[in-house]
């Protein structure tokens, strides 16, 4: 939705830091920008008209991307007596039901703007104590956030419990300054930390300090039926998928479509919608995504683009996937690429949101290594190895996600990590998700929910593969690599890099080549 950032100092410092901050971020919200500056608020189209020279104890800024509320929503937003001010990034699900909760005696400028609805949530329980406030709000939404509130005297940073919209921090000297991306930071003397999910910042005259905000809540394991399971599982699901798309002020959406169960599940739901969708697959033009993406398109009357790769895509793209995405392991610039290109052909059509069919395999056993861990510790191991999983997704995939499609400014949904879809597919027996033995198939409710609603079986029940590889992009960026060093000795480099099949497996990912060229690449940015 937008980029937020800002800081808190003990001693005055200059705004220009935090216009410096959203003009680096701006891709992140194009459309409008804001800033809060110990009380006072400005808004402007341009940033250039945010700067100057003036200092402040307490900054916060802004930049828009609309998708929920009118043109007058810019942010920061201030509480009815002037005494709260509040950035947001994200979207807030279930504003609607929350805004009905809420007292008369508020004035509501916009009642479809879910960031205004979270101010006024805070404000109705703001006692004096803002972070017991923010405690208190967390708890009752449903959603993806980071956002950032002040009364004039601290300033409290909320994630969302899964992490899928990411906050960074850098803290000095009687100071802390934060901003979505990293790369808002750079230039600020300090080590990058990260606002873990589910986590509160507090900074204010005593320093910084991380309380806790909400948790994923674990619950037990009672659903050991197939239909119950199913039925409960679907519900969720369409009901997650409606949320995400009430308020959403766009004629079109988008979809990163891979021709696997998890898009074409989620494709169908928003179809059967009647909203207008144009699904987008990125592959080698022989790859077996491409193969699958235009087959099921065809047959359930999708509105499919393709972005055919080669060799010279791959090599042009990999500089600016490896600086979007602020890092360089082989893997997380691999698995980068296709929703990278996704999103940046989506943004040139017009789409602000796309849905995307990330965690269905930690929540339902999908990837092929799930079998091991059932063969050699059993499925209550299982269980615990998915919950684990989830909690570490927002660091393996997320964060990750949320830059290369807001570098194109386009947001990014994410249904299968919905609140309510995490809590009903974890009471689900993981019995029911994979069988003992040899199962290349798993995910088995996730894929009986698929077929009923109509996903055809060649879809519902096609083998995982992997994103890079089912591309094609795996076999394109070894090609390139191995061009590169052609005639040449290969240094062997150490590159830190993270994905989930790091925990699982020994095996050595991708070849010395592929990542002396990852490394080659950075020294070039």
């Amino acid at each position: 939705m937008c980029s937020i950032c800002g800081f808190f100092a003990k001693e005055e410092v200059p705004t220009r830091i935090v216009t410096d901050m959203l003009q680096k971020t701006e891709h992140r919200g194009p459309d409008a920008h804001g800033l809060y500056t110990d009380g006072k608020i400005l808004r402007s189209d341009e940033i250039i008209a945010l700067e100057s020279s003036e200092k402040a104890k307490v900054c916060l800024g802004h930049s828009r991307l609309s998708i929920v509320g009118g043109d007058d929503a810019i942010q920061p937003f201030r509480s009815c007596d002037g005494t709260l001010s509040l950035v947001h990034n994200g979207e807030i699900y279930n504003y609607q039901e929350l805004r009905g909760l809420l007292s008369k005696d508020h004035t509501i400028e916009d009642e479809d703007n879910d960031s205004e609805i979270l101010l006024h949530l805070i404000d109705e329980l703001y006692d004096g104590n803002l972070l017991e406030t923010v405690q208190s709000v967390v708890k009752m939404l449903n959603g993806m956030y980071a956002f950032a509130v002040t009364d004039g005297d601290e300033v409290v940073i909320a994630r969302d419990p899964v992490g899928i919209k990411p906050v960074y921090y850098v803290e000095g000297e009687g100071s802390v300054y934060f901003c979505s991306e990293k790369k808002g930071l750079y230039d600020i003397e300090g080590k990058i930390g990260s606002v873990p999910p589910g986590k509160i910042l507090r900074a204010n005259k005593d320093g910084i300090s991380i309380h806790q905000g909400v948790t994923i809540e674990r619950p037990q394991i009672d659903i050991t039926d197939f239909d119950e399971a199913e039925t409960l599982y679907n519900g969720a699901l369409t009901d997650a998928v409606e949320r995400m798309l009430r308020g959403v002020s766009v004629e079109e959406v988008g979809m990163i479509f891979s021709g696997g169960v998890d898009s074409v599940l989620i494709a169908k739901i928003i179809l059967d919608f009647g909203w207008n969708l144009k699904c987008y697959c990125v592959g080698k033009e022989d790859s077996e995504d491409v193969k699958n993406a235009e087959k099921v398109a065809k047959d359930l009357g999708l509105h499919l683009r393709m972005i055919y790769v080669d060799e010279r895509t791959v090599e042009m793209i990999l500089p600016e996937i490896i600086e979007t995405i602020e890092l360089n392991g082989l893997l997380q610039v691999e698995v980068a690429v296709p929703m990278y290109l996704a999103a940046k052909a989506a943004s040139k059509d017009g789409i602000k949101v796309m849905f995307t069919g990330q965690g269905a395999d930690e929540l339902f056993a999908g990837y092929w290594w799930y079998k091991d861990v059932v063969s050699e510790d059993g499925f209550l191991k299982l269980h615990n190895k998915l919950w684990e999983d989830i909690d570490l997704i927002y660091d393996d995939t997320l964060e990750r996600e949320d830059k290369v499609t807001m570098a194109n400014s386009v947001e990014l949904r994410v249904p299968y990590l919905d609140r309510n879809v995490v809590q009903c597919a974890m009471r689900i027996s993981p019995r029911l998700k994979i069988k003992a033995g040899e199962d290349p198939t798993r995910k088995w409710v996730h894929r009986r929910v698929a077929a009923r609603i109509g996903v055809p079986y060649y879809i519902a029940y096609r083998e995982k593969d992997m994103a890079q590889s089912g591309s094609g992009v795996h076999g394109l960026v070894k090609k390139v690599a191995e061009d590169f060093f052609e005639g040449k000795t290969v240094k062997e480099v150490k590159i830190a890099d993270k994905g989930s099949n790091y925990r699982y497996l020994d095996d050595d990912y991708g070849t010395p080549e592929m990542w002396a060229y990852m490394h080659e690449i950075t020294k070039s940015i």
